[in-house]
């Protein structure tokens, strides 16, 4: 199968055959991973865009106009990708900023910073990368990451060979004193093995019977949950899937992932569910509220929104977050918020009470329906009592 064409690969993937699109995964994995890390300069980071780009490309493969320009067509996916997990890592940043004015400190997802610390060598690197300009860097990428030749990267990025050799000239000037160290760091983290069949394994569960299938006959449904449930228990591997679903540029990939962080449950994927209260669609917003309510809950035997038999658990700060979206500019999102909330109505904190009695304003009435229900007062804008 190695040796078709982009064409013939991207067709078989249409017509069902997730293996055709599991060998545009081994063509293309170091030409993706080489964008994203010209954008990011962080290696964690850049595998994390890389596996998101092909989910992306993988549900959005119907849209594909000319299959011969696929590798084309996946460089501009890279780069969107790319360019949204640098964003998210900035609002993740920023809700960090407004934990710490609050005097918390929550374990969310881990920095740049404290992955890159796991080895002094690719700390300098990375640093030594950010001052590069950005075009430049994805120059240098693509061509140490896995050795690639002028002509493929020429191929894949749409640029002269003249453009090329002047963007590598440029960056291995400001990179004098790092280059060798630059050059065996990005083959010391270029996607292995295991980055690849985790790879490949998210992509039969997320298309199941290939991209242009919306609604799975229900002899696939079965297997589809086996192949769910095998990559939830597998640790650091399944965990990468769902945190890269999470930075999604798809708001169905990113609702999806947190329905699995929440089915995990434990203490990272809380964070990560803690930093998805901020995401900018309200349905995402919405079901990991869901989720994160339901493992914060005040009460030791809660369980989640959809299962049972998982304890709670309690974080720093859990309140506070659900009061942040009790003031969420989608009602349906403050109306989960204000649910949430009254599960701590015999907590003894006055927060409660106060975020419970701003509901009784709101615009909405199921908002002020909820609240009054909870406080046990008649409901402002039907007059109901309890």
């Amino acid at each position: 199968m190695s040796e078709q064409t982009d064409a013939s690969l991207v067709g078989a993937a249409l017509a069902g055959e997730a293996e055709a699109f599991c060998a545009l995964v081994r063509r293309y994995q170091d030409h993706v991973y080489g964008v994203a890390l010209g954008i990011l300069a962080d290696f964690h980071l850049a595998l994390d865009a890389a596996q998101e780009a092909f989910l992306c490309a993988y549900c959005d493969l119907p849209r594909l106009k000319d299959p011969v320009r696929f590798g084309g067509w996946l460089c501009g996916i890279a780069r969107n990708t790319a360019f949204e997990v640098r964003r998210d890592r900035q609002r993740q940043e920023a809700l960090l900023g407004k934990a710490a004015e609050r005097g918390e400190c929550p374990d969310l997802a881990p920095s740049s910073e404290q992955l890159a610390g796991e080895n002094e060598q690719r700390t300098l690197v990375q640093r030594a990368l950010v001052g590069v300009n950005e075009k430049d860097r994805e120059a240098l990428m693509l061509y140490y990451a896995d050795g690639l030749s002028y002509a493929e990267i020429c191929g894949f990025l749409g640029v002269s060979q003249g453009t090329l050799k002047g963007r590598l000239q440029r960056g291995r000037t400001a990179l004098r004193k790092e280059l060798t160290m630059v050059e065996q760091a990005c083959k010391d983290n270029a996607p292995d093995e295991a980055f690849t069949r985790s790879l490949e394994r998210a992509i039969r569960v997320f298309g199941a019977k290939g991209p242009a299938t919306h609604h799975l006959p229900s002899a696939w449904h079965q297997s589809l949950r086996k192949e769910t449930g095998r990559i939830l228990e597998d640790g650091e591997e399944g965990y990468r899937v769902d945190l890269a679903l999470s930075h999604s540029g798809s708001a169905r990939q990113r609702y999806f992932a947190a329905t699995r962080l929440g089915l995990r449950g434990d203490d990272r994927s809380l964070g990560e569910l803690a930093r998805m209260l901020e995401d900018r669609s309200p349905r995402v917003r919405r079901q990991a509220l869901r989720w994160f309510a339901g493992r914060i809950h005040p009460d030791p035997a809660a369980t989640g929104p959809f299962i049972t038999g998982r304890p709670a658990v309690r974080t720093v700060g859990g309140l506070d977050h659900l009061l942040d979206r009790a003031v969420d500019a989608n009602f349906n999102v403050r109306l989960a918020a204000v649910v949430a909330i009254g599960a701590y109505r015999d907590a003894g904190d006055p927060r409660v009470v106060q975020g419970l009695q701003k509901a009784l304003d709101d615009p909405k009435h199921k908002v002020r329906h909820a609240a009054a229900r909870i406080l046990a007062v008649p409901c402002p804008g039907c007059g109901r009592t309890w």
